[in-house]
């Protein structure tokens, strides 16, 4: 059985932490680059990179049933005092 929910929560981690990757290499590149004119342009690049790279992932996620196994911390006990 296909849980969207599952599926939606694996896209939004994928795409969260592809997107974190570019933003520190995008860190790294402003340091080493000698102009603003070149650091605009790679950026450009490893924008167009990352955000290629965050859309193909999902279409293959398409090809897959997901579904999410909480861990003990996603877990929240409700106790009531009676």
């Amino acid at each position: 059985m296909v849980n969207n929910k599952s599926k939606e929560k694996l896209n939004r981690l994928v795409e969260d932490e592809i997107t974190k990757m570019f933003e520190q290499v995008l860190d790294y590149a402003q340091v080493a680059c000698p102009t603003n004119e070149t650091y605009k342009v790679l950026r450009s690049k490893i924008l167009r990179i990352g955000n290629n790279c965050i859309r193909d992932i999902k279409k293959k996620l398409d090809f897959y049933d997901v579904e999410y196994k909480a861990m003990s911390e996603d877990i929240i006990e409700v106790v009531s005092k009676r």
